[in-house]
């Protein structure tokens, strides 16, 4: 086995094949570009800590390219490591100015370190750079809410899920956004869609349903939402529920739902 087959499963994202060649290789010799391969796949498989490792392994057997310096940027923001992971990352813009991916990742830096207005300045050219980079349409999106600005968001949101419509979490947030803008009408209708869709989150879905629907005076719809998000789990529904929803003497002050049978 070589290299190249390790390269070949590593695009197929055979990662452990991969990973189990690099392994074989990194036995016979300490290669910088298996090690750098190898931080990839693990890096993929969202294994860090050892991703990072290799990463400076790679580096420090002479790894010659400057996607090290990019991807183990990546790698050090999953690890909150922001100040080490914006160094690689302005090297590898220093050398790359016209690709978007850098200044995209900065912009999560700067995000996650709650500069806003860095994030966004970044993320405005990696959107000039690729007017289809739906992560940089959402990220920014998050950071215009951040700042109060949400008309920019909703367009940002709503660009990022017409780019890719799998991405129901900037559905989600539309919602939201129709919330504070006090259209709860248009939140309900959103939410009700979401909830049709396999989410991993379908208990804040229920949640913000049942406050938009308590913002319209539908209590009966609000507490049923509420209870079923607190069925799932979710305090805050439970909390709702018993604080609008229940009588002092822990009754109900709607009637419980029922199915009729035939």
């Amino acid at each position: 086995m070589s290299l190249r087959d390790a390269e070949n499963a590593y695009k197929s994202a055979r990662y452990g094949e991969a990973k189990s060649i690099l392994d074989s290789l990194l036995l016979v010799s300490q290669d910088a570009d298996s090690y750098m391969l190898r931080a990839d796949c693990l890096h993929k498989e969202e294994s860090y800590q050892a991703a990072l490792a290799d990463y400076d392994r790679a580096a420090l057997f002479g790894y010659k390219r400057d996607d090290l310096y990019l991807n183990r940027g990546v790698c050090k923001s999953s690890l909150h490591m922001y100040d080490e992971a914006r160094l690689d990352l302005m090297t590898y813009l220093a050398r790359h100015e016209n690709e978007a991916a850098p200044y995209y990742w900065i912009g999560v830096v700067e995000y996650m370190t709650m500069q806003n207005r860095a994030a966004i300045r970044y993320l405005d050219e990696a959107i000039f750079l690729d007017s289809n980079y739906t992560a940089a349409y959402y990220l920014r999106g998050a950071a215009f809410v951040e700042q109060g600005k949400n008309l920019l968001a909703m367009e940002d949101f709503t660009e990022s899920y017409r780019l890719d419509p799998e991405l129901l979490r900037a559905k989600f947030h539309i919602a939201l956004l129709y919330m504070d803008m006090g259209q709860d009408a248009k939140a309900i209708e959103t939410l009700s869609e979401l909830k049709l869709e396999d989410t991993e989150y379908l208990t804040e879905i229920l949640y913000y349903r049942g406050l938009a629907m308590f913002n319209l005076h539908d209590l009966d719809g609000a507490c049923n939402d509420w209870v079923d998000a607190s069925a799932m789990g979710d305090e805050e529904a439970e909390y709702s529920y018993r604080h609008v929803c229940l009588k002092k003497d822990g009754r109900p002050k709607l009637k419980k739902k029922h199915y009729v049978e035939f």
